[in-house]
């Protein structure tokens, strides 16, 4: 997606999806696709996709411009990320929303995941 906008990764690290939403979980279980991480494969998100955490463990990492590397977050089983375009829109770390140029997201051991669009999380 191109445009005006900002494209963005939103952390939703306290989210518990499959304890918070189960039956939306089996019921994106049978439409989601699944992502199989090898421990320290690196994850480049596609835009207007969310993913959610199955199993395993997250590290997302943000390079700042000064070349310092710092770590944002590791999500375990349920957390949920969205990568995505945002009109005028502008990074915010208080907010876990940084800019998706800078951001690395990497297996720490393996990983399954969950990629569906970001609007299918807005069902009930």
């Amino acid at each position: 997606m191109t445009g005006t906008g900002s494209q963005v990764l939103t952390i939703r690290r306290d989210a518990h999806f499959f304890s918070a939403r189960p039956l939306l979980a089996e019921k994106l279980e049978q439409t989601r696709k699944r992502i199989l991480l090898a421990p320290d494969q690196l994850l480049h998100p596609e835009v207007t996709l969310a993913y959610i955490v199955r199993l395993g463990k997250l590290r997302v990492t943000q390079f700042l411009p000064g070349g310092a590397e710092v770590t944002r977050a590791v999500l375990q089983a349920g957390a949920l990320l969205t990568a995505e375009e945002i009109s005028g829109g502008e990074a915010d770390p208080a907010a876990d929303v940084y800019h998706l140029s800078e951001m690395v997201l990497m297996a720490l051991g393996e990983v399954e995941l969950w990629a569906l669009p970001a609007a299918a999380l807005d069902q009930d």
